[in-house]
C-alpha cells in the first residue's frame, strides 16, 4: 500500500520485502525506551508465511529509500477466515533486548559505563544487534556504579550513563548513542499552524494542551550534610500561578558544597517545570521540511484555538500511524523547549586525608581512625 504522498512503506524480514500494509503503527520517545511498532494486512486470498517470516527475525522499516525503524520481531500473528487472511507483524525497538536481557554476572560488581557497553553489548550475546556505539562526552566515564546479578542490560547502562551526566537512546539504524538528545536539535523550518476559521495555510489535524502545575513550587530549598549537620547550601524562588507560597525543602545527603547543591536545585527546578506544561498534536504525513519526523526536533507551533499553545516546543515523541481511512499521520507529543535537564554527574567525593601518629611506647601503633 503507498500513504496518502504516493511512497512506499516496507518491511524487511527474514529477506522477504513485505508491503501493502493497512495499518502502522511505529512509536518513538526520548523518554521511553522500548518502543512499540505493529504492521497490520488483511487480504482476501491470501497465501501461508514462509517459515523464514516468524518471531525473533531481524527487522527493518523503509520510508521510500529511508530506514526508520531497526529492531527484532517479538510476534508474528495469522489468522484465517471464510472472509480472508490477516497478518500482524509486532515488537519493540533493540531497547527490548536490553531490557529483557541481564547482565552476565553473578556475584555484584562496580562498573563503569564503558565496561558494560564494551565488554556485555559490542562483545556479549547482543553484539550481534547492535554493532555501534556513540558516547557524546567521555570525561566522566571512569564514574562506576553498582551492579548486580539478574539486573537489566538496559537498567545498567541507563545507570551507568547518569552517573556520567548523560542520557541513553537508539537511532533508526540501531545505534546506541550517550548523550544529551537535544545538545544540537534540528529546527524545524515549517512552523505548525491551526488557525481559526480553518483555511489551507493549516497543517495541524488537532491540539492538545495540558497545564499540571502539581509540581511547581514557589521556593525550593537543597539541605546538605557536613560535621555540623543539615544547613542550606542553594535555594530558589519562582513566580508561579499559583496566589500563595508553596515551598518545597530537598535533603541531599551526598551533595557537600554550594555547586553542587546549585546543580541538583536546577534539574529539580527543570524535572517540575518539564512535567508541567504539555502539548500534543496530530499532523498529515510523516514527514516535514522532507524528513521523517524525530523526537529531539524544536519547533514553532502558532494558533488562536487554545489561548496558550502558541510556543517554541520540543518533540519528545513521536506515533508515525497509517490507516486506510485517515491515510499516514503524525502524532506528536512536546514539552517547552529549555526545560530537559541532563541527568547529574556523579563526583566521588575526594578521599579523607588521614595522619600518621608517633609510635607509643614499646613500639605499639596506635589505630588511626581511617579504615582501609
Amino acid at each position: 500500500m503507498l500513504d496518502n504522498q504516493g511512497n512506499e512503506i516496507t518491511l524487511k524480514i527474514g529477506g522477504y520485502l513485505i508491503k501493502g500494509w493497512d495499518a502502522i503503527s511505529i512509536d518513538s520517545q526520548i523518554d521511553t525506551p522500548a518502543e512499540n511498532w505493529s504492521f497490520k494486512l488483511f487480504q482476501v486470498n491470501g497465501e501461508a508465511l514462509p517459515k523464514e517470516i516468524a518471531g525473533a527475525k531481524d527487522i527493518q522499516v523503509f520510508y521510500n529509500k529511508e530506514l526508520i525503524l531497526t529492531s527484532i520481531a517479538d510476534k508474528v500473528a495469522e489468522a484465517v477466515s471464510r472472509d480472508g487472511y490477516g497478518l500482524e507483524i509486532s515488537g519493540r525497538d533493540l531497547a527490548g533486548q536490553l531490557i529483557d536481557c541481564s547482565v552476565p554476572i553473578f556475584s555484584g560488581r562496580q562498573l563503569t559505563l564503558e565496561a558494560l557497553l564494551s565488554q556485555f553489548v559490542l562483545a556479549g550475546d547482543l553484539g550481534s544487534q547492535i554493532h555501534d556505539v556513540r558516547i557524546q562526552n567521555n570525561a566522566w566515564l571512569k564514574n562506576k556504579v553498582s551492579v548486580e546479578p539478574g539486573e537489566a542490560l538496559w537498567d545498567a547502562i541507563a545507570k551507568a550513563a547518569a552517573v556520567t551526566g548523560q542520557h541513553v537512546w537508539l537511532e533508526p539504524d540501531g545505534t546506541l548513542v550517550v548523550g544529551d538528545p537535544f545538545a544540537q536539535p534540528y529546527m524545524v523550518q515549517t512552523p505548525l499552524r491551526l488557525i481559526k476559521p480553518l483555511n489551507n495555510n493549516n497543517n495541524v489535524l488537532n491540539l492538545s494542551y495540558v497545564n499540571d502545575v502539581s509540581s511547581v513550587f514557589s521556593e525550593i530549598k537543597i539541605l546538605g550534610q557536613d560535621a555540623k549537620g543539615s544547613h542550606v547550601l542553594s535555594s530558589i524562588t519562582s513566580e508561579t500561578q499559583y496566589t500563595f507560597n508553596r515551598l518545597k525543602i530537598v535533603s541531599l545527603g551526598d551533595v557537600e558544597t554550594k555547586a553542587e547543591a546549585d546543580a541538583a536545585l536546577k534539574k529539580i527546578k527543570k524535572d517540575n517545570d518539564l512535567q508541567a506544561y504539555s502539548l500534543d498534536a496530530t499532523v498529515s504525513g510523516w514527514t516535514v521540511d522532507g524528513k521523517v519526523w524525530t523526537p529531539g526536533w524544536h519547533l514553532n507551533l502558532e494558533t488562536n484555538a487554545l489561548s496558550n499553545a502558541t510556543a517554541k516546543w520540543a518533540v519528545y515523541g513521536r506515533t508515525l500511524t497509517l490507516s486506510r481511512n485517515e491515510g499516514k499521520t503524525t502524532k506528536l507529543r512536546m514539552k517547552r523547549q529549555g526545560d530537559w535537564a541532563q541527568p547529574l554527574t556523579h563526583k566521588e567525593p575526594a578521599p579523607k586525608k588521614t595522619t600518621k601518629r608517633k609510635k607509643a611506647k614499646k613500639d605499639t601503633d596506635i589505630p588511626t581512625g581511617a579504615q582501609p
